[in-house]
């Protein structure tokens, strides 16, 4: 934040809603009651990132714009970096090391190779 202050920067804070997990086996649902239950906890979560992602937003002293999407969070973020004409990507990562890193992808590692500006990733601490 010391830096955004510094330079007056513009800043927008993203949330992208990795919705593929979402996509189940339709012998998994045996009524439309089932489906119901789906979107309503589809929507729930919907709300609870949105209120979450205002929350953080708001804690900041700076004047954030906040964006919500749905899709693939690498693309996601490519996209919107692209369209709001960004000059830095700040992006957590969640350390992941090996056969997990390989077995669940890298949102990171994607941004970095096809990002139309600078990427700044920041690690969890150690535990």
């Amino acid at each position: 934040m010391f830096l955004a202050h510094a330079y007056k920067a513009e800043l927008i804070v993203l949330h992208v809603l990795d919705t593929n997990g979402w996509k189940f086996p339709s012998y998994y649902f045996f009524s439309t009651d089932s489906f119901d239950r789906l979107a309503a906890s589809q929507a729930q979560v919907r709300q609870q990132r949105k209120g979450t992602l205002n929350k953080l937003a708001s804690s900041f002293d700076l004047k954030i714009e906040t964006i919500f999407k749905e899709g693939s969070p690498g693309h996601e973020i490519i996209r919107v970096a692209e369209e709001e004409s960004s000059d830095l990507i700040v992006l957590g990562t969640h350390g992941h090391k090996g056969w997990k890193r390989f077995a669940l992808g890298s949102v990171a590692e994607f941004v970095g190779r096809h990002a139309p500006c600078a990427v700044f990733t920041v690690r969890p601490r150690a535990k």
